[in-house]
């Protein structure tokens, strides 16, 4: 985290291009994942969330230098970014109909779990509390042991491991009640196994 941070202040200070990059590579992955999931797996469109979320980056990077929780800012970024991008293209659809215009999304069936929950997952994630959304984001997008959830939420390892697994609880309960039925367990290998494409 301290990395970022060092990262992100060269880049302020003295405009280090190969510091921002380096940056960025450490951080693509879990905001293209994130557009791509809330885009419902667009990836030209995932792409350009992506970097309207790194250019808006670039442009905050000294407060951002001192940011606790770079990853958190940069997932909510995503968030608002595709959900930018989702209200416009709606409305330009809307215009271009001359009426409203209603999405639906088809859960999948059993036989694919991490299909049916995928459409739900940035807006349920987004839902919870920061504290708890940062533990997951941590634990399964940036792939952080217990003990370094622990260090950067100022816990202990069991602390850690308590509070990922009531934040995926709550994340389990309200994906339940979209209709995606999952035990926590699989909840947490879908999530480690496809959290950062």
């Amino acid at each position: 985290m301290n990395e970022d941070a060092e990262l992100l202040r060269r880049y302020a200070e003295d405009r280090s291009e190969a510091a921002y990059a380096a940056w960025v590579g450490r951080h693509f992955d879990l905001v293209y994942a994130a557009a791509l999931r809330r885009l419902g797996g667009d990836a030209h469109r995932a792409r350009d969330v992506a970097q309207a979320v790194f250019v808006d980056a670039a442009r905050k990077a000294r407060v951002l230098s001192r940011h606790p929780a770079v990853i958190g800012w940069l997932y909510s970024s995503t968030h608002f970014a595709a959900g930018k991008l989702i209200r416009g293209e709606v409305r330009r659809a809307a215009r271009e109909a001359g009426a409203g215009l209603v999405s639906s999304l088809d859960a999948a069936g059993d036989e694919a779990p991490w299909e049916a929950l995928r459409p739900y997952l940035e807006e349920e994630m987004h839902a919870l509390g920061a504290a708890d959304r940062l533990a997951l984001l941590l634990r399964f997008f940036e792939q952080a042991s217990y003990a370094q959830v622990g260090a950067q939420l100022g816990a202990g390892e069991n602390g850690a491991r308590m509070r990922v697994e009531r934040a995926l609880e709550k994340l389990r309960g309200r994906l339940a009640r979209r209709g995606v039925k999952s035990s926590a367990a699989a909840l947490a290998a879908g999530l480690a196994a496809n959290a950062v494409t």
